[in-house]
């Protein structure tokens, strides 16, 4: 069911698509009576409209007075100066928005990767120092944009590297097909002297699962294995969903049956895996 202020927000969508500017202003004049401007969704439509006619200051007011903010409209007046040639005042806006825990989704990233692609390019040309929670996020951003050589150019350009550094770009590797890279790049890792912890391998786990990826799932198994990770809890449950979506549910069940302690994630990735592969039966097996 559409709410009052969605119907707005569509109406301002159109105006701005058919550049009706009295239109969109009369609207404009309209959710302010009717307090539909405070909306996020309203005031993310305000914004792009202003933006897309030139009206920055407009759209920067607009923001302002906005008492929530959500990844929507962040997205929206960083990308409105980064049209604009105004990539400092991107910068900052991108920071503000990290400083506020707000990071795009995925039905915004399509939108937020050229404002991204502004920011990292501002950075370049003017020397600015980012710290590394910046690079993971532009390493993630590039990633899930299908942008793996853009990611791994930033990754290498960062020169003190935390383990969400390694770990976001192996992710970005497995996310895009690049199983082989995102392998090696675990080995460099581990080579450089650091520790893949539990997190890192079941991400890896979780996408080689999701990706149906059996034989790259096994060598993270054996990694774990070696560095006696196979015993932490979270990559037991990866292992075990891995498995279960890759087919082979005797290496799940035995890796199921191997853990001490079962908790709610491991006995799902069991039962999804045998209902996924026809066994529905077999499925209630694990909670007897």
């Amino acid at each position: 069911m559409l709410r009052p202020h969605d119907h707005v927000a569509s109406v301002l969508h159109a105006c701005t698509q058919l550049r009706a500017v009295d239109c969109a202003t009369q609207v404009h004049d309209f959710s302010i009576k009717a307090g539909s401007c405070s909306d996020v969704y309203v005031g993310a439509a305000l914004i792009d409209f202003y933006s897309k006619n030139g009206d920055i200051e407009g759209a920067r007011i607009v923001f302002d007075e906005l008492p929530v903010r959500n990844a929507v409209t962040w997205t929206t007046i960083i990308t409105c100066y980064s049209q604009a040639g105004r990539s400092e005042v991107s910068f900052q806006l991108f920071n503000q928005m990290r400083q506020t825990g707000t990071l795009p989704d995925r039905y915004v990233l399509s939108s937020y990767l050229e404002g991204g692609k502004q920011i990292h390019g501002y950075v370049l040309r003017n020397g600015v120092d980012m710290d590394v929670s910046v690079n993971n996020v532009l390493i993630d951003l590039y990633s899930k944009c299908h942008r793996v050589r853009y990611a791994r150019k930033v990754f290498d350009d960062v020169v003190i590297k935390n383990t969400v550094s390694w770990m976001t770009m192996i992710a970005g590797y497995m996310q895009n097909a690049y199983y082989s890279d995102a392998m090696e790049l675990l080995s460099e890792m581990s080579r450089l002297g650091w520790c893949p912890d539990g997190f890192t391998c079941t991400t890896i786990l979780t996408s080689c699962g999701s990706l149906g990826a059996l034989e790259k799932g096994k060598q993270v198994h054996s990694y774990t294995i070696k560095t006696n990770l196979a015993c932490d809890e979270f990559v037991k449950n990866g292992l075990i969903d891995m498995y279960a979506k890759c087919d082979p549910l005797a290496d799940a069940r035995t890796t199921f049956d191997a853990v001490v302690e079962h908790n709610v994630v491991s006995y799902n990735a069991m039962i999804e895996g045998y209902a996924s592969n026809g066994e529905a039966l077999r499925s209630i097996e694990p909670i007897k």
